[in-house]
């Protein structure tokens, strides 16, 4: 797909210059150049087309791949039709890649993401108090009181009180929660809706996707309900059971659709669409689990959904300190939805607050 797009793209660029139709806007010295850079930009042959052949097959894979000794000789592949590559969507998975957060090397704790939380408590776990629901805020000039009850024994107001709050609950949580702070930071609080998401785990009986397709790590974006399939980037070459990322609905409405649905219902979903990328699937799967962030009364949501103008409207009251109660979290950074945006956000509200403090 993408060899296929960017062919095209460059053969249809190519041509506009070649018939001068950009000699307004491009000089006649800048047209050569462009034409050079657009036949290795777009894997195009000595006429400017895209067209099957072993150029644009060290592109897209080949029918044959090139070999050694007498079974060597390669078979190029056929590009898929220009109103097949546009139709199908899938140019649109094209741009993730080309986004700030993916342009340098992602990496992934050993584990999992949530080891982070662990190393977390792990340093700081006499201090956390869990099963802890927080019912009401409040504050005066001189302290701030959480009031909240056990969860594993509830009905009985318990309280909290410290001499600052740096609150990490997420808006859609905070919302629905009694905060004693000023309109401002209220109305900032109340103006973020977030987004669903949903994520399904597939168990297989084997790394299929290794073993028959050669396919180590990766995701094959998909235009089905499920979006995409996620490969795992560790144990590469390992036999017997393992993990698929087997959909990942984010942004859309097919994570309401998929969450209407009983949980064994979306793993079902889940398998039916993945088997028409991986038809091994009928005989691989043995179970899966299907998690829904919307559904989860902790969060109610994947991550802040802001707008440019809810942004300049609210982003500077929902950062700044009220009285005595500050907010961090996913939510209150420029990078909605990572663990970066939220443990960047909490640094920035801690420094602020440490200067406050040393000033008073």
């Amino acid at each position: 797909m993408q060899a296929d797009f960017s062919g095209y793209v460059s053969e249809l660029l190519a041509k506009a210059v070649s018939q001068h139709k950009l000699d307004e806007l491009v000089t006649a010295e800048d047209q050569e150049i462009l034409l050079q850079a657009l036949r290795g930009f777009g894997a195009l042959d000595r006429d400017y087309v895209y067209r099957a052949g072993l150029g644009s097959s060290n592109r897209r894979g080949f029918d044959k791949e090139p070999g050694g000794g007498l079974t060597a000789v390669p078979k190029a592949s056929e590009p898929l039709a220009l109103s097949d590559v546009l139709k199908s969507g899938l140019w649109q998975n094209l741009l993730p890649g080309a986004n700030y957060e993916f342009q340098t090397t992602l990496f992934q704790p050993v584990g999992g993401m949530d080891m982070i939380a662990r190393a977390f408590a792990r340093e700081v776990g006499d201090l956390i108090r869990y099963n802890a629901k927080v019912k009401a805020i409040r504050q005066d000039e001189h302290a701030v009181e959480v009031v909240y009850e056990d969860t594993a024994d509830p009905g009985k107001p318990l309280t909290a009180t410290a001499d600052w709050c740096l609150c990490t609950i997420p808006l859609s949580v905070l919302s629905q929660i009694d905060i004693a702070v000023g309109a401002p930071m209220q109305n900032a609080i109340d103006a973020v809706p977030y987004a669903p998401a949903l994520k399904v785990g597939l168990q297989f009986r084997r790394r299929f996707w290794e073993q028959d397709d050669g396919i180590y790590g990766g995701i094959s974006y998909t235009d089905l309900p499920i979006r995409l399939i996620g490969y795992p980037c560790t144990g590469y070459g390992d036999s017997g059971k393992a993990v698929l990322l087997g959909g990942y609905t984010i942004f859309g409405i097919y994570a309401y659709e998929f969450t209407s649905l009983s949980p064994a219902e979306r793993v079902a979903k889940a398998v039916a669409d993945g088997m028409q990328i991986h038809p091994q699937y009928a005989s691989e799967f043995e179970n899966g689990i299907a998690v829904a962030w919307h559904r989860n009364p902790a969060v109610l949501g994947c991550s802040g959904a802001w707008t440019d103008a809810a942004r300049k409207e609210h982003y500077e009251n929902l950062c700044a300190l009220d009285g005595r109660i500050l907010l961090a979290g996913e939510h209150a950074s420029y990078l909605p939805g990572w663990q970066e945006g939220a443990l960047l956000s909490s640094l920035d509200a801690i420094g602020r607050l440490h200067r406050r403090v040393l000033a008073g």
